[in-house]
């Protein structure tokens, strides 16, 4: 069932038992009734809004995936050199063994 569905199944559910139950009772513990009614209802609204939102930026995150998996390719071969270039400066690369490396990576 989906949220839409559910939130009005248990939005309906409480009116009916509010109705119910306030039928019951006296003017004071009706009203009383009502406005819990209200408050549930706000609140179950404001759910609903909330997973709304959620839903609307999952289904937006995966169309922003292709964008930066196009830079990805990029972005490794950066973090690749980088790391290259620690182990050159920590002696653990030659100036030639780096370069022949950075080339390949490069795909130069």
């Amino acid at each position: 069932m989906g949220t839409v569905a559910r939130t009005a199944v248990v939005a309906g559910t409480a009116t009916v038992a509010v109705k119910a139950t306030s039928s019951m009772m006296g003017g004071g513990q009706k009203k009383q009734a009502e406005a819990q009614q209200n408050q549930d209802i706000a609140q179950l609204q404001a759910q609903q809004d909330a997973l709304a939102q959620q839903q609307a930026a999952a289904q937006a995150a995966p169309a922003a995936a292709p964008e930066a998996a196009a830079g990805s390719g990029l972005d490794d071969q950066l973090i690749q050199i980088q790391k290259l270039s620690a182990m050159k400066d920590q002696g653990v690369l030659t100036d030639e063994e780096f370069a022949a490396k950075k080339a390949q990576i490069l795909g130069i």
